[in-house]
């Protein structure tokens, strides 16, 4: 009798998508393990399946059905919880599938041990606003949410549906948060959030701000406030609009050892027509502008970004642009994804789509274009030392140690386990078009 209870409590968490879904699925793990469930690390164990889902494009809501089919197939009396962005509209959809026992919306994931026991949901009034984490199961480096919801309306995104406002964490809770985790030994801390930039625009809103005859509340707030923690860790900012690049962060970031020679800024087209036609607010000129500033400003810096390619009445002409325009801001990485067609957003109506095949081929062609540019970056780096946090576990492929540099270089050199968890100088000996090769320091 015992033994089935416990089998009951026997959980498995599958995350899809960003940083934001691994936080909160992290956030799930241990309000579970609080109220006694055990996680199991294989699938073929548990008697409850946990999806926290993602819904970018219609193929992570493919992935969000294929998985529950997984679960369902291994075992067909498990409880699977589907949660995440996939269940914040499409819950009649997935309501069907079979096995779904539960599903829970993104501000109700820190409620999920009631939903399993039972318990009156509506009686928990626990803000999942200011809730932390006290570490990050199978990481080096620990994700930090500090930010959610979304009010940009870029035409092809349903995140801001299924996020909703903006909601930032409190400066004492990211405080005690990240304080907890450097003294837990964690040596790199990656602020996250859906609008990252964002962080802090709802503290001070509107009239109440200007009556206060205050600015409002910036990302650099926070910053300062974890650069003050003492502890042997450094700050990575996980991806930040453009329109948040200012001058006073990069001269911040310039000033802050502490903080990572790096800068996720989507761009997402290198054509003015289509920039309009998505509801992107700038213009190539003035990312341009920006990135020049960022290099200019901070020494070594790394530029990260992401492209949509296929976007509706995307020409020959304007994909052109966009590959011209990664030749010139060389990117030292650069995420590519196919456009796809979101219900409620402002491209589902839009007419003139790009065929599947030109979309692949132009997908295809952008990722030679983006490696070359990586390339070209890393070079820059042939015969230098950079510090290097080594992740646990070795590449699986050539067993060689791996981590990345501050300036989010990916190196692969010979060392020994104890390196793991640690941050390493690693002189940079060579680069291929996939692979940056390096040696410890001194050896």
């Amino acid at each position: 009798m015992n033994l089935q209870i416990n089998n009951s409590k026997r959980f498995y968490i599958h995350t899809l998508g960003c940083k934001v879904n691994q936080y909160e699925s992290q956030i799930m793990r241990e309000m579970l393990v609080k109220s006694g469930y055990k996680e199991c690390l294989s699938k073929d164990i548990a008697d409850i399946y946990i999806l926290n889902t993602c819904t970018v494009t219609h193929q992570a809501d493919k992935e969000s059905r294929h998985w529950v089919g997984i679960f369902h197939r291994t075992n067909p009396l498990a409880k699977i919880i589907v949660t995440g962005c996939f269940a914040e509209n499409d819950a009649d959809q997935i309501s069907f599938l079979p096995g779904v026992s539960h599903i829970i919306k993104n501000s109700e994931k820190h409620r999920i041990a009631k939903y399993l026991d039972g318990s009156q949901v509506a009686s928990d009034t626990t803000d999942a606003t200011g809730l932390t984490i006290a570490g990050f199961q199978g990481h080096t480096k620990v994700f930090v949410k500090i930010q959610d919801g979304c009010e940009n309306r870029c035409a092809y995104c349903k995140v801001p549906l299924v996020r909703g406002a903006l909601k930032s964490k409190p400066v004492k809770n990211i405080i005690e948060e990240c304080a907890a985790l450097a003294k837990n030994g964690y040596k790199e801390i990656v602020l996250t959030g859906i609008c990252l930039g964002a962080w802090g625009k709802d503290f001070f809103p509107g009239e109440m701000a200007r009556t206060a005859g205050l600015s409002g509340v910036t990302l650099l707030d926070a910053l300062k406030a974890i650069n003050n923690i003492e502890g042997d860790f450094r700050i990575r900012l996980s991806s930040i609009e453009p329109r948040y690049v200012t001058d006073e962060l990069i001269e911040f970031i310039a000033n802050t050892p502490r903080i990572c020679r790096h800068l996720h800024i989507p761009f997402q087209s290198g054509d003015d027509e289509v920039l309009k036609k998505m509801n992107r607010p700038y213009t190539t000129k003035e990312y341009k502008r920006i990135v020049d500033a960022v290099r200019s400003g901070i020494k070594d810096v790394a530029v990260t970004t992401d492209i949509l390619v296929g976007f509706p009445g995307e020409s020959v002409e304007c994909f052109k642009n966009t590959v011209n325009f990664i030749k010139e801001i060389i990117p030292s990485r650069t995420h590519i994804f196919t456009f796809s067609k979101r219900d409620g957003t402002a491209a589902q109506a839009m007419s003139n789509e790009i065929d599947a095949e030109t979309a692949r081929r132009r997908y295809l062609t952008l990722k030679t274009v983006a490696m070359m540019a990586s390339c070209i970056y890393r070079a820059k780096f042939v015969g230098r030392k950079l510090d290097v946090l080594v992740e646990a576990k070795r590449d699986r492929h050539s067993g060689l140690l791996t981590g990345y540099s501050g300036n989010y270089i990916k190196m692969l050199f010979e060392g020994s386990d104890e390196l793991m968890k640690r941050v390493a100088s690693v002189k940079i000996t060579d680069i291929t078009m996939m692979h940056t090769l390096g040696e410890i320091d001194g050896e």
